[in-house]
């Protein structure tokens, strides 16, 4: 009789984990490194690394190198969804969560799970 009241009380916690509102969009970011943030936008590209091992990366704000923000998805967190995320978030509005660092002068977040990362 318990077990009914604990489940929904975890559902209803866990819907709340996943709808997470944006805290960060390309206009903030860049004064947002060092901060966890969730992360909303569109990418203006979405590309692998010319490696078979190598990064995807979601560049938003313009493409490589003059991108204005980067999420960097390495091979160890994409596993065998390397080539299919491209395809995935290509011209998607995408919801990504981390902790934004500076590289290069520029905003960027690497992904550490593939469930940061979701089509809205």
């Amino acid at each position: 009789m318990l077990r009914t009241p604990f489940f929904l009380l975890a559902a209803v916690l866990s819907a709340l984990v996943f709808a997470q509102d944006c805290t960060a969009d390309i206009e903030s970011v860049a004064g947002q490194v060092g901060e966890a943030v969730v992360f909303c936008g569109t990418p203006s590209e979405v590309r692998s690394s010319g490696k078979a091992d190598g990064p995807v990366y979601l560049n938003f704000g313009g493409s490589f190198p003059d991108m204005a923000f980067s999420v960097v998805i390495f091979s160890d967190v994409a596993g065998t969804e390397r080539d299919a995320l491209v395809k995935r978030f290509t011209g998607k509005q995408v919801r990504v969560s981390g902790m934004v660092m500076d590289r290069n002068g520029k905003p960027q977040l690497i992904l550490r799970d593939l469930h940061d990362l979701e089509e809205q």
